[in-house]
């Protein structure tokens, strides 16, 4: 005679459920026992995360203020090539006498021809290629020359002559403009500059050496008043 299974009782509505003998051995203190480790796992890993995203958005920021840098020599070095150019072309002009015309386009030959990176601090590709010991003179002195030049040379009277001339009043306010926007470029660069060596003297980006081995950026420093000094005529 085949023996029926014993029937499976429901629990009662509002009964609580059994508890299964393997959860029960384990004891009410065995969950607490093992959820702080997890816990302090888990805040740990998501401590590491923020840490991770945070220097790597810091050393994507140290990157884009070098490029800035290097953006704003570029600029730079392309208005003092204009500026050297103007100055040419006003020493080319028939109103200055010959010896300011020859000292001006000698100093502005100079410029434009001036070899070597605009600052040897060894941060853009160009400035590696480039050997130091190539040049005699840098980049700075020689533009500070065309500037005490034309300071020199572009008297308030030499100026007002100039201007008298539709030819060489020209020239002279093309030479004026660009120099204004020489001085505009250098001050840009230099505040990047700032700003780069300000960020990278932080203890993040030192410590954890986000910026590389790239060098530390270096202002340009030069002459770039071509302001007329008063002369003794024009002295009351």
């Amino acid at each position: 005679m085949t023996e029926m299974p014993a029937p499976v009782l429901a629990p009662a509505p509002g009964a609580p459920l059994p508890v299964p003998l393997h959860v029960a051995a384990l004891g009410p203190g065995h969950s607490a026992a093992w959820a702080g480790p997890v816990i302090a796992a888990v805040t740990a890993l998501l401590v590491l995360c923020l840490a991770g995203w945070a220097a790597s958005a810091l050393a994507v920021r140290v990157d884009r203020l070098h490029r800035q840098v290097l953006g704003s020599r570029a600029t730079l070095e392309t208005q003092l090539v204009h500026r050297a150019q103007a100055a040419v072309e006003l020493a080319a002009s028939s109103r200055l006498d010959p010896a300011s015309a020859l000292l001006v386009s000698r100093a502005a030959h100079e410029a434009l021809e001036a070899e070597g990176p605009l600052v040897d601090d060894r941060l853009d590709s160009a400035s590696l290629r480039e050997d130091p010991g190539n040049t005699d003179r840098s980049r700075a002195a020689i533009e500070s020359d065309l500037t005490r030049v034309l300071r020199t040379v572009l008297t308030a009277r030499t100026r007002a002559e100039l201007s008298a001339d539709p030819l060489s009043g020209a020239a002279l306010a093309r030479l004026d403009k660009t120099a204004h926007r020489m001085v505009l470029a250098r001050r840009f660069h230099n505040i990047h500059v700032a700003e780069t060596r300000r960020l990278r003297a932080t203890w993040p980006v030192r410590i954890l050496h986000l910026a590389g081995r790239a060098p530390q950026p270096a202002t340009f420093d030069m002459d770039d008043d071509i302001t007329p000094e008063p002369s003794e005529e024009d002295t009351p």
